[in-house]
């Protein structure tokens, strides 16, 4: 089933649970950077953060933060150049603030619900 199946309002929700457990899996290798079995699974959520963060437009802007802090964590990451660090700060800020806009975006169309 394709993330445009459900309403956005359930791809919102989806997301927002999806960078939490991405996060906290970001938070975890930084402790033990060498888990393949770790880095597979974060590269199979970001994979489905990336389908449900297609689907949702309003979000882009925060998006893109993401993908752009990723694409600089991994290339810090493979250089070695002691950036890795910063990089995954980044990184994870940008996530934090695309969960935040995902929660107040369901705060938001909750209100206008009722």
């Amino acid at each position: 089933m394709q993330m445009k199946d459900f309403p956005a309002r359930v791809v919102t929700f989806k997301l927002a649970a999806a960078l939490e457990r991405y996060e906290m899996d970001w938070r975890a290798l930084a402790e033990g950077w060498r888990d393949p079995t770790l880095l597979r699974r974060l590269q199979e959520q970001f994979g489905e953060l990336r389908l449900m963060g297609a689907s949702l437009p309003k979000l882009s802007v925060s998006w893109v933060a993401v993908v752009v802090s990723r694409a600089r964590l991994l290339q810090a990451l493979c250089s070695r150049t002691g950036v890795a660090a910063s990089a995954l700060h980044e990184h994870l800020a940008a996530v934090e603030g695309l969960r935040r806009r995902c929660l107040r975006m369901i705060g938001a169309q909750s209100v206008a619900l009722a």
